[in-house]
């Protein structure tokens, strides 16, 4: 009799063992799949904090009639006298268009689901390429935006 409850006690284990495997895994299944929610979450909340930012400094420019070409058709800072309002105010611009830029590469970078880290990159890279005022500050002092420096042409 003492084998036979042995026996069934041995088998209750067994099964409530082979049970919690099952539980486990499903659990498991259910963590992973809420991890790869929360990247793609991260990874859109990412991509828009820095649309965002980018949008408050387009802003800027439509406030400043013709200041989008010192940013995006290579236009280089006014070099005559008279124009230091001008040229502070392009070079505030710049500096909050630096920040948000490197900004964005730092928080794509972070978020690894992120569709848009390549496309920010590139968008960067254009910004560089098309404005010598961004190019200029950059070049004075690379220590304030690393990331963005990294991205500065040959020249």
């Amino acid at each position: 009799m003492a084998d036979a409850i042995g026996v069934f006690v041995a088998a209750i284990a067994l099964a409530v063992s082979v049970w919690s495997v099952f539980h486990l895994a499903r659990q498991t299944r259910a963590a992973a799949e809420q991890a790869k929610i929360s990247n793609a979450v991260a990874a859109v909340s990412a991509n828009d904090m820095a649309l965002r930012a980018l949008r408050e400094v387009h802003l800027l420019l439509l406030e400043r009639p013709g200041s989008r070409a010192y940013f995006y058709a290579g236009k280089p800072l006014p070099e005559q006298p008279g124009h230091q309002d001008e040229r502070d105010a392009i070079t505030t611009i710049a500096e909050l268009l630096a920040d948000v830029m490197s900004s964005g590469l730092v928080v794509h970078e972070k978020v690894p689901d992120s569709t848009s880290a390549q496309p920010w990159t590139d968008y960067c890279r254009h910004t560089l390429a098309s404005s010598p005022v961004m190019c200029d500050l950059l070049r004075a002092h690379p220590a304030w935006w690393p990331p963005l420096a990294r991205l500065l042409p040959p020249g």
